[in-house]
């Protein structure tokens, strides 16, 4: 005789094979019905619901017959529990088959309904099916558990047992599934139903709460936001029933991913459909095995924390996400950063009139050669920040700082006269900030020369991992070569900017040897 586990694991294994064949008959004998009725052929539909009513008849069968409850079936071997099956299904099989070959013959159905000829003969088939899995069953002989393991399971009635006998093999160490606890709700109005699930759950390490009624359920989760991992609900409920508060559930966002386990002793279809229908993970019906429940709260808590988990995960990407943008706008313009976003791979303008500044801190490198680079830094820092604030104020772009010089530019959008001003009056409140600075320290003094120069320039973006915004051209080599021969505390521009700027500020005249550009005129201005 077979191990009452393998014997288990085999009749379910049978249920399986012959279940398959009679849902088929099921399936398609309930499409044809539908087909008939949209066609009103009434005669055919009362065959067809025979054939339907046999095909249940068959399954109920095979669901009592090949289970090992009871005494009864406990004590029988496979071949009498097949002989049993084979007795009690013989006449609904005969129905199908007379009721299909009978119905083959009628024309009037066969010239409306195209694939009526085909549906009915995978019925016929499906019974065939049927009659060839049960022959399995009888024809199996039963051997020692240690026997039947020794057998060639590939060949005759054993390869129908082949993945049964595999199956129930114990667990490797590296194969034991990993053990999912969490917070779980219990919902249903009898005492004594919640109170044995939390004993029960909390047995397998769970933390488990419950409530008697709909509405102490929906208080306990608006008190407990984001902490259950699985709600269990009942349907029949006083005040509040299951529907109401899937229902609940479903429709606040703040709820929308917490798995809900039907639990109820409710059995008709539409219930079920309807739990499923309104959003419910799953359904189990009371009397519940407990193994059953167990999987399938853990898959459901499996599935939140991953949700979980997914929703963190996103939440970070943004957040990361967010900080490489503002990054991204700090060091480069904000149409320029707007295009790279966009997907613009290569970004590079040319300019008719820009107006390009240099200034720098005189006498620095020799002033910070003693001091500590925490102090250096710091300074740096003050001041290079409260020129950017300016910068932004009066609408001109920072470039870059190199070393204790300050690079920037008006004019790469807008009015290029409005733009030369604001540059000015930019280098202008620079000094005022470093007048103040000096007031605040005793480590340096912080003296400004400025050079300007206004013409045309190429800009864009270079770089792959570490992105950089700058200009070329000889308009920023001009406003470079200004700013080093400017007199300190002056602004030195260019006859260029002059022309933009007109006769807005008192101007002193200079002819110089620049280098890289000969002589030319330049003009200054107090800053």
């Amino acid at each position: 005789m077979l191990d009452k586990r393998t014997k288990s694991a085999f009749l379910s294994k049978a249920r399986h094979n012959l279940k398959n064949p009679v849902n088929a008959i099921l399936g398609y004998s309930e499409m044809l019905i539908e087909d008939c009725e949209e066609h009103n052929i009434k005669i055919e539909v009362g065959s067809l619901k025979k054939l339907n009513k046999a095909g249940k008849k068959i399954l109920m069968q095979i669901e009592s017959s090949l289970k090992i409850s009871g005494n009864d079936n406990l004590n029988k071997s496979v071949l009498e529990m097949g002989r049993e099956i084979e007795s009690a299904i013989k006449n609904p099989l005969n129905t199908i088959l007379e009721v299909s070959m009978s119905l083959l013959n009628e024309n009037e159905i066969l010239n409306k309904i195209d694939h009526f000829k085909s549906d009915i003969d995978k019925i016929l088939k499906s019974a065939s099916l049927l009659e060839i899995e049960l022959e399995s069953i009888i024809h199996f002989n039963s051997f020692e558990t240690d026997d039947l393991r020794k057998k060639d399971l590939n060949s005759g009635h054993f390869s129908m047992v082949k993945d049964v006998i595999q199956s129930i093999e114990p667990l490797g160490p590296d194969e034991k599934q990993v053990k999912v606890t969490g917070n779980i709700l219990v919902v249903d109005d009898n005492p004594n139903n919640t109170e044995l699930l939390k004993k029960r759950l909390s047995r397998k390490g769970h933390s488990v709460s419950f409530a008697n009624n709909g509405q102490d359920s929906l208080i306990q989760l608006m008190q407990n936001v984001n902490h259950f991992d699985v709600l269990l609900l009942d349907i029949i409920m006083p005040e509040m029933n299951g529907y109401e508060v899937l229902k609940f559930i479903r429709n606040d966002k703040r709820f929308f991913d917490l798995p809900v386990i039907m639990v109820s002793s409710m059995d008709d279809t539409d219930s079920i459909y309807r739990c499923i229908e309104m959003g419910a993970d799953d359904y189990i019906q009371k009397p519940f095995v407990q193994s059953i429940l167990d999987a399938r709260i853990s898959t459901c808590i499996e599935k939140k924390q991953l949700r979980d988990k997914e929703k963190q995960l996103l939440k970070d990407i943004e957040i990361e996400r967010e900080r490489s943008e503002t990054i991204l706008y700090n060091v480069l313009p904000d149409e320029i950063a707007y295009r790279l976003k966009s997907g613009e791979v290569h970004i590079a303008d040319k300019h008719e009139m820009v107006s390009v500044m240099f200034a720098d801190i005189i006498d620095f490198s020799p002033q910070v050669k003693d001091l500590n680079p925490l102090n250096v830094v710091t300074i740096l820092n003050k001041v290079f920040s409260e020129f950017d604030l300016l910068a932004k104020k009066l609408g001109i772009e920072k470039i870059k700082t190199i070393g204790d010089s300050y690079f920037a530019v008006g004019g790469l959008k807008g009015d290029p006269i409005k733009s030369a001003l604001n540059t000015i009056s930019l280098a202008r409140e620079m000094n005022k900030v470093c007048k103040i600075i000096n007031e605040e320290i005793t480590e340096m003094i912080l003296d400004l020369r400025v050079g300007i120069h206004s013409g045309e320039a190429i800009s864009g973006v270079i770089g792959k991992t570490k992105y950089t915004y700058d200009l070329w051209g000889s308009t920023i080599n001009l406003a470079n070569r200004l700013e080093t021969t400017c007199p300190v505390g002056k602004i030195q521009i260019s006859e260029e900017t002059k022309k933009l700027i007109g006769s807005k500020f008192q101007l002193d005249s200079h002819t110089k040897d620049i280098k890289g550009f000969g002589e030319i005129n330049t003009f200054t201005l107090d800053l």
